[in-house]
């Protein structure tokens, strides 16, 4: 891909649906994007060895195809909650790997991996990004840990959310990764 200052559509290789880069992705002048290629880290693995490193209650495993947006979530939660008990491959901890899937003027499909193998189910909340309100839950039964996805409905058209999936066992000291989206427009 050719570096210039246009707006490009390009398919990105895990999705195959066509992307629209702003500007400044594209743009070489100094002080700009420095790449003649950008890739989503949502389409980019780590094909490398497994590995994992620290003792019990404080390991960090990263595996062979596991998606670069799942590692750096694993390693934001890190840097919020310390490693240990919050963060802990081998501990009770909430799920990484949380996206938005479709999202539409009064819904929005929440999906998350990495769910601890202990758990005995998942709650989702949401509130405003722009003057919150207080969380809200959006599941009126825990989530049972065979499902990796959810609905959110009732939602606002226009508006700016964020989203969180906690483990309905998990300390409340610990501290969720929170995904954030706006809702379309009413057609």
């Amino acid at each position: 891909m050719a570096c210039n200052c246009t707006k490009c559509s390009k398919k990105c290789s895990c999705a195959d649906t066509a992307i629209t880069n702003a500007c400044t992705y594209t743009d070489c002048s100094v002080g700009s994007e420095r790449c003649d290629d950008i890739q989503s880290a949502a389409c980019v693995s780590y094909t490398g060895t497994s590995f994992q490193i620290g003792p019990a209650a404080t390991r960090i495993t990263i595996t062979s195809g596991e998606r670069l947006d799942s590692i750096i979530q694993k390693y934001a939660m890190i840097l919020s909650n310390g490693l240990g008990a919050c963060t802990s491959s081998d501990v009770q901890h909430d799920p990484y790997n949380v996206y938005a899937g479709v999202i539409t003027s009064s819904t929005a499909v929440v999906i998350w991996d990495g769910i601890w193998s202990s758990s005995t189910g998942l709650n989702i909340y949401f509130d405003t990004q722009v003057s919150p309100t207080g969380w809200t839950l959006a599941n009126s039964t825990p989530i049972v840990t065979t499902v990796s996805n959810y609905t959110i409905t009732n939602l606002i058209a226009s508006t700016a959310y964020k989203v969180k999936v906690v483990d309905n066992n998990n300390s409340a000291s610990c501290k969720p990764l929170e995904i954030l989206f706006s809702t379309l427009a009413t057609a």
